[in-house]
């Protein structure tokens, strides 16, 4: 298993770097971010990667982090989410981001990267709630960046409103809007709790 590879930059393609390390190349399949991150031609590069066999295929994923890699493996758990659709996903929302929204059980911002429909963000959001929580504990991932839901529940909680209630008019507040400004959603958060 190759779970980081060292050397000098030798090519750069779309979602890709080939790196050449003791004397031979490397694919490493990277986000665009990653890829923007590393260093012109000829110059060394330290990446960890995910090396993946498959029947027909040996691929390298690379990451600038392990928290990164870590959040890949996790992804990678999820029925019907292949490496490289896990790849697009952290690179379209970024690690806090993918975080973030699984915490939250927001799915929305993870349907921003191609091939990642709702039924398929949904089922990432149930399936690795709990493992996420328990590995951002950890220190093993990104904590996630505070998400527009996560403060409405804060500020329902504020005003009195019991957590598990919150929670839930908040997430029905999100579903129906089409912003992400707190004020919009605390105020329509307030009608749902306000059903009950």
């Amino acid at each position: 298993m190759i779970a980081r590879i060292r050397g000098e930059v030798a090519e750069t393609g779309p979602g890709y770097v080939v790196v050449f390390a003791a004397g031979v190349g490397y694919q490493v399949f990277v986000t665009d971010r990653t890829l923007a991150a590393v260093p012109s031609i000829g110059s060394q590069v330290d990446l960890c990667t995910r090396q993946i066999v498959r029947e027909h295929e040996i691929a390298l994923f690379g990451f600038a982090s392990t928290s990164e890699r870590r959040l890949f493996d996790l992804l990678t758990t999820v029925n019907g989410l292949g490496p490289r659709l896990a790849l697009s996903l952290i690179g379209a929302v970024g690690e806090e981001g993918v975080v973030g929204a699984i915490l939250s059980s927001d799915y929305k911002p993870l349907v921003r990267a191609q091939g990642i429909g709702a039924k398929l963000a949904q089922r990432i959001c149930v399936e690795l709630a709990d493992k996420i929580r328990e590995e951002s504990l950890l220190g093993r991932i990104g904590v996630g960046s505070k998400s527009p839901l996560e403060d409405v529940v804060e500020a329902l909680v504020s005003l009195g409103i019991k957590r598990t209630e919150a929670e839930r008019a908040a997430k029905q507040a999100g579903e129906d809007a089409e912003t992400d400004d707190t004020a919009e959603l605390v105020s329509r958060a307030l009608k749902f709790a306000g059903k009950n």
